[in-house]
């Protein structure tokens, strides 16, 4: 049965009730007070004619504040549409007039960035009052139902809306659970934005009884000092794994809780993961997904990750997400082969917004085009070798700029390397 993924607020309540939830600076909230204050604040919006499948937008730094919100579009049984505040006025202003958002919420700080709004409401002087769970809606579980609207840029350059389903949310959710194991005393640290990936994080963990702790930048020392003292898992893109190995004064024992520290949306040189192992201890991680098949295609372990042969793998499959490869010649293999990474089932359960040719040209008999291209090896590990759209084909043969960064990259002089194909009158691309 297909659940919609707000249920993870409520699982193990009794249980977990007076344990925390959330740490934002000095401000601790348990699970009991969550609730509370989500149920709240959805029927707040609800009273402010917030109706379920609207869309409510959210622009706002990480805070707690940010995570209340967030539940209660989710519970009210509103379409909830994340804003970077990093987008700058133009392009948020342009998204909300595309969403048609019936209202935006938004902190202090994000209120210029949130650009034009055809109405707003601020987190920092919103103090719902206390609701009555019984007046609030059931939860609809329809799993055709978009729970999520997120714009993505792609390779034209002209941002897209995609609407994923309650029964993606649900399937992400459900393969972060297996992929982690969250426990009760699991501790995650939301330092990425909560408006992209690691938004996916806040259910799975609070479903277990586990706790968030939110840091509004991503400054080194901070972090650091987080991971030294009870963190479990952390999410972050590799350009901030960097950022923390410049500080030269950590060793791997000095992060005794640690099990988790998984970075996606770019990818890592071998060389780089190395040092990030050396560093921190065997506790690099990786996922690989896309806004229209979000975070859990394929997924590397730790343990996996300790292969050096492995380090440029993203990982072995999630189990009920069926992933083939489709091959210049149009047809779809699986198996030690390559060609265009596709995928299907729950996950890939989304559309684009207001936009049926879009959503039908990025389907190749019933299977979502990633635009990636991938390789498998016998044991079934996932390899990313580039973008279809960045394929440079020279002499009649085909040349990923994926492969030529990662041996570029793989030398100690080369910080970082980027490749594409230039017109040749000869080679045709070279």
């Amino acid at each position: 049965m297909i659940r919609h993924p707000i249920h993870a607020l409520y699982d193990k309540l009794p249980a977990k009730r007076d344990r925390p939830a959330l740490f934002d600076g000095d401000r601790a909230i348990s699970h009991g007070e969550l609730v509370a204050q989500v149920e709240a604040a959805a029927a707040d919006l609800i009273a402010r004619d917030v109706r379920p499948g609207d869309r409510v937008g959210l622009c706002a730094a990480n805070s707690a504040d940010h995570v209340v919100a967030y539940l209660a579009i989710l519970r009210a049984g509103a379409v909830w549409t994340p804003l970077n505040p990093r987008n700058g006025p133009r392009l948020n202003s342009l998204f909300q007039q595309r969403a048609c958002l019936r209202l935006t919420l938004h902190d202090a700080e994000s209120a210029e960035a949130m650009g034009e709004t055809a109405r707003s409401l601020a987190l920092d002087d919103w103090r719902p009052a206390p609701a009555d769970a019984a007046t609030l809606p059931p939860i609809s579980d329809d799993p055709e139902r978009p729970f999520a609207l997120k714009f993505t840029g792609g390779s034209t350059g002209v941002p897209k809306g995609v609407l994923q389903s309650v029964r993606s949310g649900a399937a992400a959710l459900r393969s972060l659970q297996s992929f982690y194991g969250f426990g009760r005393d699991d501790v995650n640290l939301a330092v990425a934005p909560l408006t992209h990936g690691a938004s996916h994080y806040i259910l799975p963990v609070l479903a277990a009884g586990g706790a968030h702790v939110l840091l509004d930048k991503p400054e080194r020392e901070a972090i650091l000092r987080e991971l030294k003292s009870r963190i479990t898992t952390v999410f972050m893109p590799p350009t901030l794994i960097y950022l923390l190995m410049e500080e030269g004064r950590f060793a791997p024992s000095d992060f005794a809780r640690l099990r988790h520290l998984t970075y996606s949306a770019a990818p890592m040189p071998p060389a780089r993961i190395a040092e990030a192992v050396a560093r921190f201890g065997p506790v690099l991680s990786t996922l690989y997904g896309q806004t229209e098949a979000p975070m859990t295609i394929a997924g590397l372990s730790p343990a996996e990750m300790a292969r050096p042969e492995l380090r440029t793998s993203v990982g072995r499959l999630f189990p009920d997400t069926p992933v083939a490869l489709l091959g210049a010649d149009g047809a779809v293999r699986t198996g030690e082969t390559e060609g265009e990474i596709l995928v299907r089932g729950d996950l890939a359960a989304t559309v684009y917004l207001d936009d049926p040719e879009q959503t039908e040209a990025a389907r190749h008999d019933g299977w979502l085009k990633t635009g990636d291209i991938g390789r498998f090896d016998a044991d079934g590990y996932l390899f990313l070798l580039g973008r279809s759209k960045e394929l440079i084909i020279s002499g009649g043969y085909n040349i990923y700029p994926g492969e030529v960064e990662a041996a570029l990259n793989a030398h100690p002089a080369v910080r970082e390397a980027c490749a594409f194909g230039v017109a040749d009158p000869v080679w045709g691309e070279r």
